[in-house]
């Protein structure tokens, strides 16, 4: 990362140092609750497992922390702004064992990266190059369906509940989204240039296809 995280001169559009921060803020907060998780595994290996996961959260993190300093933004200060969003969010999805720990991995990380897909030609090319580069990194997600697959496989019953805790992070994740663009002027003039009914239609197919991956109603 840079040497100093203090502001200089600010040289990002408003748009975009908010749409940094929160997303910075969401990767750090993503590394802390899959720490925790890790805890709630069932053996050593699957705890090696999510915490490697936390990893790479923690790199997204560190990225996009690194770019906004770059650019003369009080890091801190601006990702201040979105953690009782976050830390909401994460309170009304607490999950309740280890499997839903998986799914909310699963299923938050995967509508964020969609998410990111979206709105990165809608992005100046230095953040489009850093948000690809984000959302290229899935393929760790083999860990969560692999896992819970074979969960769902040696007891069916788990189907109905992981489905039901599934749609609720899913109407969550989209809920605090629109809170977000509500409560941020940056966000919503980006949300404004963008056709936000198709790109939530598209995040909902997208996590359709995903729990039936899973052999999950949507």
């Amino acid at each position: 990362m840079s040497d100093s995280l203090e502001a200089k001169a600010p040289t990002l559009d408003r748009r975009i140092v908010e749409l940094s921060a929160a997303v910075a803020y969401g990767e750090l907060a993503g590394f802390f609750r899959m720490s925790s998780d890790a805890q709630l595994a069932p053996t050593i290996s699957d705890s090696a497992s999510l915490a490697r996961l936390a990893n790479i959260e923690f790199n997204h993190y560190f990225v996009l922390a690194d770019f906004l300093a770059r650019h003369g933004v009080d890091v801190e200060h601006e990702m201040g702004q979105f953690v009782p969003a976050f830390e909401a969010f994460h309170e009304r999805t607490m999950p309740a064992d280890w499997f839903e720990c998986l799914v909310k991995a699963y299923v938050g990380d995967s509508i964020a990266v969609d998410f990111y897909r979206e709105i990165a030609d809608s992005l100046d090319l230095e953040l489009r190059q850093i948000i690809v580069q984000v959302a290229n990194s899935d393929e760790h997600m083999d860990f969560l369906v692999t896992t819970l697959g074979a969960a769902i496989f040696d007891d069916p019953k788990l189907a109905g509940r992981l489905a039901l805790w599934a749609r609720r992070l899913v109407g969550e994740a989209l809920a605090q989204a629109q809170a977000l663009a509500v409560e941020h002027q940056g966000l919503f003039d980006l949300f404004a240039t963008m056709d936000i009914a198709r790109v939530f239609k598209k995040l909902t197919e997208n996590h359709t296809h995903r729990m039936q991956r899973l052999g999950l109603a949507p």
